[in-house]
């Protein structure tokens, strides 16, 4: 998969930014954390790590500051 990572700052920094509420609905309609990480690293790039982070973030089970530390480690 492509391990660019394809979000800037400001829409992670932004709570109701498209691709944390794309996010939320995956959950929603009942997909499991795996396949919702993997169709995040599909669509936006990044680490499996990463994909994990980014989904708790957008469901609110880790603040966004904890993906930004993730994302610095893997630059």
């Amino acid at each position: 998969m492509n391990n660019q990572f394809k979000v800037g700052k400001e829409t992670l920094l932004d709570p109701n930014a498209v691709e944390y509420q794309w996010i939320r609905n995956l959950a929603s309609d009942g997909n499991s954390p795996q396949q919702i990480n993997t169709v995040i690293q599909r669509c936006l790039g990044g680490t499996a790590q990463t994909a994990d982070t980014l989904r708790k973030v957008a469901l609110n089970k880790l603040p966004v500051h904890q993906l930004f530390s993730r994302l610095r480690e893997e630059e």
